[in-house]
């Protein structure tokens, strides 16, 4: 009886259908750059644009849809937004939808 409920207010509230409203706030300190996957570099090394990055211990690559990726995930060539951590090393990885990538060329 209350999940029910639950559903109902979330349909009611507009939840239901979150993606469309859906905008990740991404941090102020990265650099947009292009992913390529690449069969011969190992993990942690991850190049992007011409140059090969080490992806930081605890580092995180998150997709168009905000989900976990693993190393072995990333597709052949996206358009990313790169924060870097104190080392150089990748932090976080975030693949952009073009609509990202527009907002982010706009500032």
């Amino acid at each position: 009886m209350a999940l029910g409920f639950l559903l109902m207010l979330c349909a009611l509230a507009g939840i239901g259908d979150s993606r469309a409203q859906f905008q990740r706030t991404l941090p102020a300190n990265g650099a947009i750059g292009v992913v390529r996957a690449d069969a011969s570099l190992p993990l942690p090394l991850v190049r992007v644009d011409r140059e090969v990055y080490r992806l930081a211990p605890g580092g995180i690559i998150v997709d168009q849809s905000n989900r976990s990726l693993v190393h072995a995930q990333l597709p052949a060539q996206a358009t990313a937004y790169v924060v870097f951590d104190r080392n150089g090393d990748i932090l976080r990885m975030f693949l952009l939808t073009p609509v990202e990538l527009q907002r982010l060329r706009a500032r």
